[in-house]
């Protein structure tokens, strides 16, 4: 263990609350048995950025979390950290390497102040030879927990204490915590707090304040908060725009930290937010950081993001709030609390254009969007969702842009040596609904795209940055249109490496995810013998009322066709693991079809309907 933590002074409650969890671990147990297991337990009181164990320590106990939160940390041997999850109240810890016999697989840390109850390997032994329905128990959750960690290749935190930290005293703090709170109820049973109201409740002036050194007072406080945490879904920290204890307190306590900031006010960070942030991470806290910025009303798009993002490394994400917008303080909710539905569109040349007949479907199924990405044509498609325009506007801007045919005559290259097109029509068509000086950190939805590095022969996601620019290549396909120089690296179109990045979206902490694939096509054997020559493809192409015999892809549209081929293992793979699947018969559309926007639309629209029709899944939090 790298630190100590201390022997804890048990309360009544949280004595009852480890019988409880031990019959909701073991079963029913008789009271012999019980107080056996009690008078050999060890309390122990953990702050937060304690290290409960470390990985490759040996297996000497097995902890069970009474109150806090703990999380598993793998370190790889590149050096590289992988979050494995979160361990919360009855729960247990460090039980396989006990049963194993074997070293710890994963470093144990608290990111809250924490109880927990240490059982010695001895104690367990012995009790698993007197009562082997324990033993058989362990090995059953043991068994469940792997299970559940593998379903759809996600990892989910858990969150139910959000820290709101206000970074000025100018903010409208009465109308945003009744906004935030009202959206918050609508994902389950919640609680707000601040100093007063802890003062109030308790009835106790100025208890909010206390300090460690005030330990009988602190002690009473924390199991105050303990009971609310247990008796709420979740429990919104207000904490005071200067450094106090009780703000302390709320960034101990804190899942998720939200730091929320008029978009009008001063970016730089002050340096009592510089402090308070440093101080925790000093400490150990493995806590996301969001940053809100909380716009007017009249605003139509934000601007200057990357001035709040550029002297804050310790912000994971941005998060867009118009005041007065219902939706936008629902989706910041759902994103805060877990409970995201992320839109992942894929590659597929003109046929992606259906996306939109899709995403109409989605709006009028009252399905919102809170994050979205793609590739290639994905990408494009997804930028014009984070745009947070409403489904009419979108199909008007699509439809008015495509009709500038990227891949039209008068683009070709006259020495077409790097690109068969010069690329300038696609860049006039991005740029016409992306400004060059808009970032993907400007848009309202959280966004992300997809590139395949030519230099370093990676996957890479964009998550800031020139928008149009990363849009631009992640459409780029070799030899079609030229390669964008981005930082160091020389990018193009993102299918050679995932053409449908549902676990990108999964990395994102998305609960739900809408896929929409346009590549999928089943095998199908051709019904013709010999391949057409030019003179017969153009005229079964043309001359045959649409009813085509020879479906074979062309120069270009080959070109496309072999780039979603490159990952379509990987692709199947996102398919099974995207909680609702929609994939439009688009196949017998040319990959170039530009110019069959509405045929397209309606196709998505008239598939997705039919699969929300006889959908299962919910995508709003059931609140009980």
């Amino acid at each position: 263990m790298d630190s100590s933590p201390a022997n804890h002074v048990t309360s009544s409650q949280q004595s009852a609350l480890f019988r409880r969890f031990l019959t909701n671990y073991f079963g029913v147990l008789d009271e012999q048995v019980l107080d056996e297991i009690f008078s050999q337990c060890q309390w122990l009181e953990l702050e937060g950025g304690d290290t409960l164990f470390s990985q490759g320590d040996v297996g000497d106990a097995a902890y069970f979390l009474i109150s806090g939160r703990l999380c598993a940390i793998r370190q790889a041997s590149d050096g590289s950290r992988q979050h494995l999850g979160d361990i919360k109240p009855g729960e247990t810890v460090g039980e396989v390497a006990v049963l194993s016999d074997d070293v710890r697989g994963a470093t144990i840390l608290a990111t809250r102040d924490s109880v927990v109850v240490r059982i010695a390997t001895a104690n367990l032994h012995s009790w698993f030879m007197q009562y082997p329905q324990l033993l058989l128990q362990t090995a059953k959750l043991v068994i469940k927990r792997t299970r559940a960690n593998n379903t759809r290749n996600r990892q989910l935190r858990h969150i139910s204490n959000i820290t709101v930290l206000p970074l000025s005293n100018n903010l409208d703090l009465l109308k945003f915590r009744r906004e935030f709170t009202a959206a918050i109820a609508r994902c389950g049973k919640v609680v707000l707090l601040d100093p007063q109201s802890v003062d109030q409740q308790l009835q106790e002036t100025g208890i909010a304040f206390v300090g460690k050194q005030d330990s009988e007072r602190y002690r009473r406080l924390s199991a105050w908060l303990d009971t609310l945490e247990a008796q709420n879904d979740f429990v919104i920290y207000l904490a005071s725009a200067g450094d106090d204890a009780w703000t302390q307190r709320c960034l101990r306590q804190a899942d998720r930290i939200l730091l929320l900031a008029n978009a009008s006010d001063d970016c730089l960070p002050s340096m009592c937010e510089q402090r308070l942030i440093n101080d925790s991470t000093r400490q150990g806290y493995n806590t996301d950081k969001q940053l809100v910025l909380w716009h007017p009303c009249e605003t139509a798009m934000p601007s200057g993001t990357a001035n709040w993002l550029q002297p804050r490394s310790w912000i994971k994400e941005v998060i867009h709030v118009r005041q007065d917008e219902q939706r936008h303080m629902e989706r910041l909710a759902r994103i805060v609390t877990g409970n995201a539905i992320g839109l992942v569109l894929g590659s597929g040349g003109a046929r992606g254009l259906a996306a939109v007949g899709v995403i109409q479907a989605l709006e009028e199924a009252g399905i919102p969007i809170d994050r979205v990405g793609g590739t290639s044509i994905g990408a494009i498609m997804a930028a014009g969702v984070a745009l947070d325009h409403p489904v009419s506007q979108l199909a008007e801007k699509v439809r008015a842009s495509f009709r500038q045919n990227p891949t039209t005559f008068f683009d070709l290259n006259i020495l077409p040596i790097l690109s068969i097109f010069q690329g300038k029509q696609l860049n006039r068509l991005l740029q016409s609904v992306f400004p060059a000086t808009m970032n993907i950190e400007d848009l309202w939805l959280n966004f992300f795209c997809i590139t395949s590095d030519m230099t370093s022969n990676d996957e890479i996601v964009h998550s800031r940055g020139s928008l149009w620019q990363s849009v631009r290549a992640s459409a780029a396909l070799p030899g079609i249109f030229p390669m964008v120089r981005l930082g160091e690296g020389l990018h193009v179109d993102g299918a050679f490496m995932n053409a449908l990045p549902v676990d990108v979206m999964a990395s994102f902490g998305a609960k739900r995810i809408i896929a929409v694939d346009f590549s999928y096509l089943p095998n199908s054997k051709p019904d013709f013998d010999d391949i057409p020559s030019s003179m017969t493809f153009l005229l079964d192409k043309f001359f045959n009322n649409g009813r085509r015999r020879y479906l074979v892809p062309t120069l270009l549209s080959g070109f496309i066709q072999s780039s979603l081929m490159a990952s379509s293992m990987k692709n199947m793979q996102s398919r099974a693991d995207a909680d609702l699947l929609f994939s439009p018969e688009v196949g017998r559309y040319d990959l170039l079809a530009w110019s069959l926007f509405d045929a397209l639309v309606s196709i998505g629209l008239r598939h997705a309907r039919s699969v929300l029709a006889t959908s299962v899944i919910k995508f709003l939090p059931q609140v009980h």
